[in-house]
């Protein structure tokens, strides 16, 4: 073979390998796109009273739903009585008025056509037990309502406009399951526009940490049903210490921006009250591992935990948010026995009352004598009314046994509880525009 050929040859060889080089680096980087930004599916676990999860899909072409965000801030807010509009471009159509109560109000049925933010095929985060269509719930009227405060228009959820306010910060929602339920609500939200990466540092599914490389932008939950340390004795009762802060109030929260609490159904628990390290009380007194204890109330024992969460929070710089008392909304029976919630629409005339009543005002109140600026994520008095938005036997298979076979304790989603980030997003609109006029001012 003659030299010259040699070299062609040689030289073929070497573009056939150099194509398929940068084949392989452009599979990997459509692979690794692909991991970033295409949606995938968490695996998270249910952890609230107990275990809750023919396939439907649900129509795109529904109303939206609008929902509130209602503000009630601590006595040192300040509370300007003018609207404005916030925001850059992004958010230019988005108007917050600083002086309205958008926690009073009412649901109405959208006769509006336009398309639901998600359903259960766009979003792959949504959690077995909370979806609903995919389990053979029959309905969809119970998306066509929106909530309409008493005073005042509410824009429907932006996701662009959000991610632009949150960007370069992270948010922490600390509390139980429906913490979970909400966080799993404004990922869905966001999913139209950004889809996150799971930076996670551990496989502990009750901790994740959740990162929107393009805002730079993290979303974390940390596990605390009771916002104070607690451990399951493996008896009757759970231990409760109430003058001892759990884990997520480290210093590990000085990297986050916003923190959204919550505490509730979990303290219906049978539970032996510590402090000091010693058990002094307790809630349901009748079992002889209870017998020399003082009663002490549900609500008693749920304030002195926020009191105790709030206290170890005067160090936190960042922005401090109640989410108040979620309701569950069981007929016929107990929840372990019987009972239901198979309603199919809003009911104006239900009203919160006992112990979950109590329970609503003590968390309100303890957030009220915080002292430091907080913000109270008032969803209680809209979502008392909407007992057609549980999973109820629409959260697992049916041939599935579960403890809770009727779950009226979360929420679908889609569903209401996307309300919840409607409200949290007015709320940090309010706030922008707040900061706003003191660093114009």
């Amino acid at each position: 073979m003659k030299p010259h050929a040699t070299t062609v040859q040689l030289f073929k060889h070497f573009l056939n390998l150099f194509s398929l080089f940068a084949f392989f680096l452009s599979l990997l980087a459509l692979l690794h796109f692909s991991y970033r930004h295409l949606p995938f599916q968490f695996n998270f676990y249910s952890s609230s009273l107990s275990p809750s999860p023919s396939s439907f899909v649900l129509p795109q072409s529904l109303s939206p739903f609008p929902s509130p965000s209602s503000v009630l801030t601590s006595s040192n807010m300040s509370s300007p009585s003018s609207a404005v509009s916030v925001g850059s471009s992004i958010g230019a159509n988005y108007r917050a008025e600083e002086d309205c109560d958008i926690s009073k109000g009412e649901w109405v049925r959208e006769s509006a056509t336009e398309d639901y933010y998600y359903n259960n095929t766009s979003c792959r985060m949504i959690q077995d037990h909370q979806n609903c269509m995919k389990y053979g719930r029959p309905d969809v009227d119970f998306l066509r309502w929106r909530w309409r405060p008493d005073d005042c228009e509410l824009p429907r959820f932006d996701p662009r406009w959000f991610l632009e306010l949150v960007r370069g910060t992270s948010v922490a929602f600390v509390g139980d399951s429906l913490a979970r339920n909400q966080m799993q609500s404004l990922l869905c939200l966001l999913s139209t526009v950004a889809h996150p990466e799971d930076i996670s540092s551990s496989k502990d599914t009750q901790d994740r940490r959740l990162f929107y490389g393009d805002y730079n932008f993290t979303v974390a939950i940390l596990w605390s049903p009771f916002l104070v340390k607690s451990y399951d004795s493996g008896g009757e009762y759970t231990h409760i210490f109430l003058d001892e802060v759990d884990e997520w109030a480290g210093g590990h929260l000085v990297a986050f921006d916003y923190l959204i609490l919550s505490s509730g159904t979990w303290w219906t628990r049978p539970c032996i009250y510590f402090k000091n390290r010693s058990p002094f009380a307790c809630n349901y007194c009748g079992s002889p591992a209870a017998a020399n204890l003082t009663h002490l109330g549900l609500y008693e024992a749920n304030g002195a935990a926020f009191r105790a969460a709030l206290d170890a929070l005067q160090w936190y710089q960042g922005a401090v948010f109640l989410r108040t008392f979620s309701p569950s909304h069981f007929e016929g029976g107990p929840w372990n026995a019987g009972a239901r919630c198979d309603r199919r629409q809003p009911e104006a005339g239900w009203r919160l009352q006992g112990m979950e009543l109590e329970l609503y005002r003590t968390q309100v109140e303890e957030f009220r004598k915080a002292k430091r600026e907080m913000w109270v994520l008032d969803v209680t008095s809209a979502m008392v009314m909407r007992p057609d938005g549980h999973p109820d036997v629409y959260g697992h298979p049916p041939e599935k046994r579960v403890e809770m076979k009727h779950d009226c304790v979360h929420w679908c989603l889609p569903g209401p509880v996307d309300v919840w980030n409607e409200l949290w997003l007015y709320m940090l609109s309010q706030r922008q525009s707040q900061l706003a006029k003191t660093v114009g001012g």
